[in-house]
């Protein structure tokens, strides 16, 4: 339930060296030690399977997420692909850089769960779990910038390459109620701060500070069997100042939904909205850049999956896409889940 917002640090980073030593003739490794101006959070939409939130069974469940995500797209805070750095807005003598930028990353994510047999509040379910995730990504920017006596072109290529443990997502606390046509659940978890950062480096895994993650999702069962599932929930972060500067990102709150159908007892097919947005400005002495622009992000996903082994291994295909961006990467992703329940026979 990680989110790549990494990719959006290395994207600013790399980027502001480019035009650092593109546009102004400064060395690529002049980088000054402040944070990233696009800041995204921890929770990615779109990343779980269509029915994680429903009520579980109780015992012990493995949910493993991979996800495969590329994208050569930039959008700014105006929504308008990011295409070329406008030096003719600083001198009209100056020809304008085209900007190219490419991303491919690789994150795996395994995560245990655990679901009381007993009931409290009202017959729900207890749950708590824990996450930490793993995370392998290549950047490039290709730049190309007009000679300004001759008819020439100077193209540069810019790359970097990280990989590492991502921050830490613990869950102490979740209630799920189960109804004959209705499953209502609750989640509390925070995500520590434990994967490698440091304000200014193009090299960061973590994100550098806490988020308080409080969610809510309900899922409707037209059929007596359930094998038909609606579902919409709500993720609202509660974000934290990044350690070692006097910076506050502003806080998100994401909106999803899905539609899930059983076309046997082991198959599923579905598909999966999600929108994510920052509701509040980011805040601090540290920030530099315009705070009155605010991020947002959509994405929609198909899903077909099997259980390999009925009711214990579960294997989900997924795709998706982005659409109707502002200061995000346009991505293209592809996951293969697994859910592994050891208990059930």
């Amino acid at each position: 339930m990680k989110s790549p917002a990494y990719l959006l640090n290395l994207l600013s980073n790399v980027l502001k060296g480019v035009i650092l030593s593109l546009a102004f003739q400064f060395p690529i490794g002049i980088d000054a030690q402040v944070v990233s101006p696009i800041q995204g959070g921890h929770y990615s939409i779109g990343i779980k399977n269509n029915r994680d939130m429903a009520t579980p069974p109780s015992g012990i469940f493995i949910l493993w997420y991979n996800a495969f995500v590329s994208g050569d797209s930039y959008y700014d805070r105006n929504g308008h692909k990011y295409e070329s750095i406008r030096l003719d807005q600083i001198n009209p003598n100056l020809k304008n850089i085209t900007v190219d930028p490419e991303i491919n990353a690789y994150a795996t994510i395994p995560t245990i769960f655990w679901a009381s047999s007993f009931e409290i509040l009202g017959g729900a379910k207890y749950m708590a779990g824990v996450s930490l995730g793993n995370t392998n990504a290549k950047f490039s920017i290709i730049t190309e910038r007009p000679g300004i006596i001759i008819d020439t072109t100077y193209t540069r290529t810019s790359e970097d390459r990280v990989s590492g443990l991502t921050d830490l997502f613990v869950a102490p606390l979740g209630l799920s109620w189960e109804f004959n046509k209705m499953d209502i659940t609750f989640l509390y978890g925070f995500y520590a701060p434990t994967g490698r950062y440091e304000s200014g480096a193009s090299d960061n895994i973590g994100l550098g500070f806490w988020t308080n993650q409080f969610q809510g999702y309900m899922y409707y069962y037209p059929v007596s069997d359930k094998s038909t599932a609606l579902s919409a929930g709500l993720t609202y972060e509660l974000n934290g100042k990044i350690k070692d500067i006097d910076v506050n990102p502003g806080n998100r709150l994401s909106l999803e939904w899905g539609v899930s159908q059983y076309l046997s007892n082991r198959f599923e097919v579905g598909i999966m909205g999600g929108h994510n947005w920052q509701i509040s400005e980011d805040s601090g002495n540290d920030v530099y850049w315009d705070q009155k622009y605010l991020d947002k992000k959509n994405s929609l996903l198909f899903n077909a999956g099997y259980w390999l082994i009925e009711d214990n291994l579960f294997l989900n295909a997924k795709y998706g896409f982005d659409y109707g961006l502002k200061q995000r990467m346009k991505n293209n992703s592809f996951l293969l889940n697994i859910i592994f329940v050891p208990g059930q026979k």
